[in-house]
């Protein structure tokens, strides 16, 4: 089975996903959690591997296409090295442009496209259930909401929205037997990642758009993105899950029971409850 999680940056994604892997694990299961990240070092085909590295890369380089400063390598080995995701964190750009986010957001459903038949299809087929900790369509909508909001003109402006609707159905084409929406207080997840992390990511505030970094960057991203990701999932019939202050057990109690009432996972976990 794939189950797919999807939500903002810092909601507790990779912590539900933990626990749901542990709990199908001592139900007998074999899981493997999926992350478009890890999978750059540790994909099975090196042939894959090489291309989800240059996805990733490219994709990174067309958000800040248009922003003061030296291009990143193109290398992904000297990107990694010469840490241009923490430049990119780091920084306060004051221009860019909206044509650099706007490509970004295909390459992110190329990579599901890959992710899906190259690392999914071929564990399902071995037997092992896979949880996807973080559903591409989350990387797509933010670049788009940050080519939105440097927008130049009408046309540009036309052709973001066509892309948020083409996007939204092919993402939809590519949809998991389960899909679980991870939500809760955008306040809430801004001081959790900072407990975590420490600093925010390269796309988790408004800096790649020349606009606010830091808590009200990431509160105006993030409540975006919370906001199209309900309609979403409701539209799709995915669980919706809120997360709350309680701790990380507590909430993935309630989690497992909202799946021991969805058709389609209900048996994974029963035995278990």
């Amino acid at each position: 089975m794939y189950i797919a999680m999807l939500g903002i940056d810092g909601t507790g994604k990779t912590t539900m996903t933990r626990l749901l892997a542990r709990a199908l694990s001592e139900n007998g299961h074999q899981v493997k959690k999926l992350s478009w990240r890890k999978e750059l070092d540790v994909a099975e085909r090196p042939n894959t591997r090489e291309a989800l590295r240059q996805l990733w890369l490219e994709s990174l380089r067309l958000v800040y296409l248009g922003v003061d400063g030296p291009p990143a390598p193109a290398s992904y080995e000297e990107f990694h090295q010469q840490r241009w995701e923490d430049r990119y964190s780091n920084s306060r750009y004051t221009t860019n442009v909206p044509a650099g986010p706007l490509a970004a957001a295909w390459l992110e459903w190329v990579g599901q496209i890959l992710l899906r038949h190259e690392v999914v299809e071929p564990h399902r087929d071995r037997g092992v259930h896979v949880i996807d900790e973080s559903f591409s369509l989350k990387m797509a909508l933010k670049e788009l909401l940050i080519a939105e909001r440097l927008s130049n003109g009408p046309a540009m402006s036309a052709q973001i929205e066509q892309a948020r609707e083409l996007l939204t159905e092919l993402f939809r084409s590519c949809a998991p037997d389960v899909g679980i929406l991870i939500t809760g207080s955008v306040e809430q997840a801004y001081r959790w990642r900072m407990r975590q992390e420490g600093s925010l990511g390269s796309l988790e505030d408004m800096g790649a758009a020349a606009g606010d970094r830091g808590m009200e960057g990431f509160k105006e991203l993030q409540s975006a993105c919370d906001a199209f990701f309900r309609t979403f999932a409701d539209k799709q019939g995915w669980i919706i899950h809120e997360m709350t202050a309680a701790s990380a057990e507590e909430n993935f109690e309630r989690l497992r029971e909202a799946l021991l009432e969805h058709p389609e996972a209900a048996g994974l976990l029963r035995s278990a409850a």
